[in-house]
């Protein structure tokens, strides 16, 4: 058991004060909104004319506007980035490790605003927003704990050489991380980087740039000297290869879908002139996840976990359950169960800043997408629940259920990316764990059981890099549950653990013959 780590508490909003302090950040939030935001560069604000305009998905009000990058400014920003890793990647550990405990110190003083942002801009309630900020503080403790072991370097064998070898930062990185998770995973990703010694370069999500910007904000205030951390919004159109491509560019460090990542990790394959080392690739991709029902579960606690899991922020999570597959023999008992808990979300469903359980997909776009794929439903099996949706406000659709799919219908096979579950019937726990593991994913999965046997037979067999019992696929803790998946879900590159700060290291080994 690790000792001297502590999970970040979540706040309790039922209490008065917490509850007061979150309502007095909307406040502050509504003063702000309609501004511009610059890039950063060095250090330097950069206002460009041509901008990302950031809506909220809930009402389609617009927050702000943040300034967009071009190629050139892009090339400024890495070569900005290389010329502070000279010094950067010399500073002791000890002093990069005090940076990010101040950007605790910060996030912690700041947690209401970062909170009130996070809702607006992405949609979340106030408890999936505290949660995520918690995860983002959690990723930094744990990098800190970890780093500290990783600067004492391996332990070698005694000779009587003098031998020694010792991780090294490498470079320049690109951070791209996703607009469902804006504060953790672009914190992840960012202080992952720095505290090993490298530099960013961090091109947010278009859809959730202001949240991104206020904690850029932080790492400044937090002491990371200009140049260590440049913030650079923009279409990936225009500057999405360029900067993977850019021979000054060692790593890149991608959150998204299975596309973009795909393209991403070709395009960093390709050596560019001038470029004289192979570049790392750390990738999440997306899944299409699978939560196993056989016939001695407890059919309401498995109702009540999946419809979490498949529904929570919308079903908007690479980890999200949108496939449960469920025995025969108790099929038709829990599509009732699942409609039951379908039901009290769609009762509760309205805007985060209302904190109500369920609120509104991301943008127009998701919006469009998902609901194709419900109309695909109707044709692949039976809508049970749901199926309606309505952009005349925000974005909001009905927490979905579809039976009587098979494994290989579309809706049972493509990543949705949205509160759609499909339920598929199974004739044997063979049968189930074959359809959980027929898709090109492997993220997370879970099964609910109360027979020994399965449990032991899913273990080894049920290919996901996340896999739990008798509970949600969602919500991995930092070091309780290292995050992370295989095949087209990504390179498995565990978030939180200490080899995940590895990636962004090279080993040196130093050999002295003490006999001169």
């Amino acid at each position: 058991m690790l000792k001297g780590f502590q999970n970040s508490p979540e706040l309790n909003f039922s209490i008065p004060e917490h509850k007061e302090a979150m309502l007095m950040a909307f406040k502050e939030v509504d003063q702000e909104k309609g501004q511009d935001y610059p890039l950063i560069i060095g250090g330097e604000r950069i206002m460009t004319d041509k901008k990302i305009v950031s809506n909220a998905p809930s009402t389609k009000e617009v927050l702000g506007r943040v300034s967009s990058c071009d190629q050139l400014l892009a090339d400024k920003a890495i070569r900005t980035a290389h010329d502070a890793f000279q010094t950067w990647s010399k500073t002791p550990v000890e002093e990069r490790i005090c940076c990010v405990r101040r950007l605790v110190d910060l996030m912690k003083k700041y947690r209401y605003l970062l909170d009130a942002w996070s809702i607006e801009e992405s949609g979340k309630n106030w408890g999936e927003a505290d949660g995520e900020l918690c995860e983002a503080l959690d990723f930094f403790n744990s990098y800190i704990m970890h780093m500290r072991e990783l600067d004492q370097g391996l332990e070698l064998v005694y000779t009587e050489e003098s031998c020694k070898c010792i991780y090294i930062p490498i470079g320049v990185g690109v951070a791209v991380p996703p607009w469902n998770f804006p504060l953790s995973l672009l914190a992840g990703m960012v202080v992952s980087a720095v505290i090993t010694g490298n530099t960013i370069v961090c091109k947010p999500s278009s859809d959730t740039p202001i949240v991104a910007y206020k904690f850029i904000e932080l790492c400044e205030k937090a002491g990371f000297p200009a140049g260590v951390i440049n913030f650079i919004p923009g279409s990936g159109s225009v500057i999405g290869d360029y900067i993977v491509q850019h021979p000054l560019t060692r790593f890149v460090n991608f959150t998204g879908s299975k596309e973009v990542g795909l393209r991403i990790n070709q395009k960093a394959a390709q050596v560019s002139e001038g470029q004289i080392w192979i570049k790392r690739v750390v990738a999440e991709m997306g899944g299409k996840n699978a939560i196993i029902v056989d016939s001695s579960a407890d059919l309401k606690r498995a109702a009540a976990g999946i419809a979490n899991s498949a529904f929570s922020f919308q079903g908007q999570k690479c980890s999200a359950c949108s496939r449960a597959v469920v025995l025969s023999d108790v099929y038709d008992v829990f599509v009732e169960e699942i409609i039951a808990c379908a039901k009290v979300l769609k009762e509760h469903q309205g805007s985060g800043r209302d904190d109500f359980p369920m609120g509104p997909v991301i943008n127009q776009s998701a919006f469009n997408r998902i609901s194709g794929y419900i109309e695909t439903a109707r044709k692949e099996g039976m809508i049970a629940f749901g199926g309606n949706y309505d952009d005349s406000k925000g974005f909001y659709i009905e927490p979905t259920v579809v039976r009587d799919i098979t494994k290989d219908a579309v809706i049972a096979k493509e990543e949705i990316f949205g509160p759609v579950l499909a339920v598929i019937r199974a004739n044997s726990f063979d049968e189930a764990l074959e359809i959980a593991n027929s898709t090109e994913y492997g993220l997370t999965g879970s099964v609910y059981t109360e027979d020994r046997t399965h449990i032991q037979k899913a273990k080894a067999e049920f290919h996901v890099g996340n896999l739990y019992f008798n509970r949600k696929s969602t919500g991995a803790v930092v070091l309780q549950h290292p995050f992370g998946g295989f095949n087209m879900s990504g390179t498995d590159a565990k978030t939180g653990t200490k080899d995940y700060l590895t990636n962004f290291l090279n080993l040196k080994s130093i050999c002295e013959d003490l006999t001169y």
